[in-house]
């Protein structure tokens, strides 16, 4: 019964992210914490990440470049390498809130209107993924900004998704080899990975399936939901 708890879980989350391009921590996080203990979730769920990512980018592979956003992934790789360090020597506590304060407020700007356009230059892609990288390997908390990013470069919503998954991609991929480094996953167990891949799969499918059947404008609203959600849930448990 556990593990079709996990699966549906993870389906849950997954679906959101398949919809919307991130945000299944948000969902799948608290609730599986409380079948997984912490220090075996987190790696087994970087595994779950890359697996969910590939299947997006191959989804949705017509609508993303790399050149476009080299720099992006190259600065995000690099922020998440810094933040997995920098986890050690700085208070975590003030990082979470520090960031959950900004998203929270550049995510109700976005909401009530105000316009804010980039044009997506290579030394906004670094700074950006410097940020949401830093903000993945120090807090788990690395989608908000780059969607941020995203939404004020106004791309369209294949574009939007398509690039989220790549950038997640390369981050997973990152996340997965620091944890396999540092041994991590000894002790992963394999029932509990089978679960998580299933429920995983099957929500990003479907949520990939319902992503075509909702308006643009509802679908930037929905992002914004997640990215608010995303900051208020960081803010209070922290």
């Amino acid at each position: 019964m556990e593990y079709y708890l996990i699966a549906l879980i993870m389906f849950a989350g997954a679906s959101l992210q398949g919809i919307t391009g991130f945000g299944s921590g948000l969902v799948a996080v608290p609730l599986l914490s409380l079948l997984i203990p912490l220090p075996q979730l987190t790696p087994l769920l970087s595994v779950i990440n890359v697996v969910m990512a590939i299947y997006l980018c191959w989804l949705l592979r017509h609508y993303f470049s790399f050149k476009k956003w080299h720099g992006l992934l190259a600065a995000g790789v690099v922020g998440t390498l810094v933040g997995n360090f920098a986890l050690a020597y700085l208070p975590v506590i003030t990082l979470q809130q520090g960031m959950a304060v900004f998203v929270i407020c550049a995510g109700l700007l976005f909401w009530f209107g105000v316009q804010i356009k980039l044009r997506a230059t290579t030394s906004q892609q670094a700074f950006t993924g410097l940020l949401s990288g830093f903000a993945n390997g120090a807090l788990t908390l690395g989608g908000p900004p780059v969607v941020l990013f995203l939404t004020a470069s106004r791309l369209e919503r294949s574009h939007f998704r398509a690039t989220l998954a790549l950038f997640f991609l390369v981050l997973g991929v990152t996340n997965v080899i620091s944890f396999a480094a540092q041994g991590s996953y000894s002790h992963a167990g394999s029932p509990k990975l089978i679960a998580l891949l299933a429920g995983a799969i099957a929500g990003a499918y479907f949520g990939h399936r319902v992503s075509h059947l909702l308006p643009e404008t509802l679908f930037r609203k929905l992002t914004l939901v997640v990215v608010i959600g995303a900051g208020l849930m960081v803010l209070l448990t922290s």
